[in-house]
């Protein structure tokens, strides 16, 4: 393939190939690429009807789901750059992020339609609301509304509300912009390399060199016949890129999954509807936990991934071990990105692979590990920052030109170099070994988390003196957070835990509510007077 066209046309380009091949599968329905294409050019006319253009920032907010993939790509072809956010974003935030990205048109799925309906009173926005079964049998779109039927009450369709479905009855042929290949055509939120909140501007030359790297990533050539598990959401780099793009520029097929789920994971592996699986750790976990996971079925998982956060040696193995005992050549290979080179720049493979490293550089992809204060090239086997270049870097960061030029590092010879704000070095033999995150992001299930975002809003709280918020090991979910609060002398009780965690769930994430709180009458701090993290999260270790 060539990444140097739109993500649209990539895609139009397999479907032109492979018209009959399956491109998506969701709750056991196919969806081949002639019809994938045709759904698709008939949203962009909808999207233009309605009078979308190109530079448009339009946010979608859902998760796997058929209009997900429609109304991503329809976007690409008209030049309208997607805005991707978590489909669990609060009120509050979501209403930040419409505004700083100048976004007028949001789509959602239509039983989250109360939690947004506040939005409206914002008279610029249109909501679209998506119905995740209108394409299934009838008993299917009864069964979803009689689980549904108290959140559509209050739905009231207008000139601000408007169905899906209504873009796909509008013709199908409408106008393709001419997209250049490295303009913005995506927006994602990341920690950034600093632990700060940051939106992240990806071309589609940027995520099309990625997904052209997937035969040496599988080291198949071959996909027709072929399905990825697309579990990881389309707001995260990785299942943007490898877990929905990477495949249909080949033919393949992606498995839709919105939430993740072991035992539907387990049926799909025994109907050999999955031969790709790429996931945080706590998915593998999760599935290891299951007894049913393991059978002769597994002889059709082909690949599986890991990335996102630590990869303990212990899981690894028992994957490894499952795998060898039922004749299965899948490994746990373990990979290293970060959103700001789409994700995944260095990874094992199953034909090069260090179960102590986290694998050599994609082709086209350079690594270099720098001292932290000169920024100068280090010797192999010496730790330092990890910077990363290639095709796949992004623009920048939506308007935060101090942090661009803080994160992009000029070499000598003009290569641009991400700076990642992780540490590790290389072996001799090219591999990279990560050691450890110099930002403070906590990965849950997989979402980057910053601790300081808990830490400002707690602290604001009456009667708070100081709040830290840490990491620590959680089975389900990988990592959870840990809240350690000091009040305030003259305060006189402490705050209610189910307060705190409301607070944080509206206004920050579900995913920032703490697993423990717990009050310190002393917080622990450096010489120089900052809050001692590190001594928090040693002694959680012990």
């Amino acid at each position: 393939m060539d990444p140097r066209q739109s993500l649209y046309a990539a895609i139009r380009d397999s479907a032109n190939t492979n018209p009959q091949n399956k491109a998506l599968l969701f709750m056991g329905k196919y969806i081949n690429y002639r019809t994938l294409i045709k759904r698709v050019d008939q949203t962009a006319v909808g999207l233009q009807a309605i009078g979308i253009k190109k530079g448009d920032v339009i946010t979608i907010c859902m998760p796997n789901i058929f209009a997900c993939i429609y109304a991503f790509y329809a976007c690409n072809k008209i030049g309208a750059i997607c805005h991707m956010v978590h489909p669990l974003t609060p009120l509050k935030q979501m209403e930040g992020f419409l505004e700083t990205t100048n976004s007028h048109h949001l789509f959602i799925i239509d039983s989250f339609y109360d939690s947004y309906s506040p939005l409206l009173a914002n008279h610029d926005l249109l909501i679209v609301l998506c119905n995740p079964v209108d394409e299934m049998g009838l008993v299917k779109q009864i069964g979803y509304r009689i689980i549904n039927h108290k959140r559509f009450v209050n739905i009231r369709f207008s000139a601000q509300v408007i169905r899906f479905k209504s873009l796909l009855k509008m013709g199908n042929n409408g106008v393709e912009d001419a997209v250049l290949p490295q303009e913005a055509a995506v927006y994602l939120h990341s920690g950034g390399t600093s632990g700060k909140p940051k939106t992240i501007v990806l071309s589609s030359f940027a995520i099309n060199s990625l997904a052209m790297k997937t035969e040496y990533i599988l080291n198949e050539s071959k996909f027709s016949d072929k399905t990825m598990l697309a579990v990881l959401p389309m707001f995260h780099g990785f299942g943007l890129c490898m877990g929905v793009h990477a495949l249909l520029c080949f033919g393949g097929c992606d498995a839709l999954m919105p939430k993740f789920n072991a035992y539907e994971t387990i049926d799909l592996l025994k109907k050999n509807r999955i031969n790709y699986i790429i996931g945080v750790p706590s998915l593998f976990e999760n599935l290891l936990a299951k007894p049913e996971f393991a059978g002769e079925h597994l002889r059709n998982l082909h690949q599986a991934f890991v990335g996102g956060d630590f990869v303990s040696p212990t899981l690894k193995q028992k994957f490894d071990d499952l795998m060898h005992k039922w004749k299965s050549q899948s490994q746990l290979l373990e990979g290293y990105g970060l959103t700001e080179v789409v994700t995944v720049c260095c990874v094992n493979t199953l034909n090069d692979y260090r179960n102590d490293s986290v694998g050599r550089p994609l082709p086209g992809i350079r690594i270099k590990i720098v001292d932290l204060e000169t920024r100068t090239e280090v010797a192999i086997g010496e730790s330092g920052e990890i910077a990363v270049a290639g095709d796949t870097r992004m623009n920048g960061y939506f308007q935060d030109q101090e942090a661009t030029e803080g994160t992009f590092l000029i070499g000598s010879e003009g290569t641009v170099w991400v700076l990642t704000g992780d540490f590790g070095y290389l072996t001799t033999d090219g591999h990279l070994h990560f050691k450890q995150r110099l930002k403070r992001i906590v990965k849950v299930s997989g979402i980057p988390i910053m601790p300081s975002e808990i830490e400002t809003l707690v602290t604001s709280f009456p009667g708070v003196a100081e709040a830290a918020a840490i990491g620590i090991d959680d089975f389900d979910k990988g990592h959870m957070i840990k809240l350690f609060i000091k009040l305030k002398a003259d305060a006189q009780k402490e705050l209610d835990d189910d307060y705190i965690k409301l607070r944080i769930k509206e206004e920050l994430s579900i995913y920032a509510v703490p697993k423990m709180i717990e009050y310190l009458e002393e917080m622990p701090h450096t010489i120089v007077g900052k809050i001692d993290i590190l001594l928090l999260e040693s002694k959680e270790k012990h």
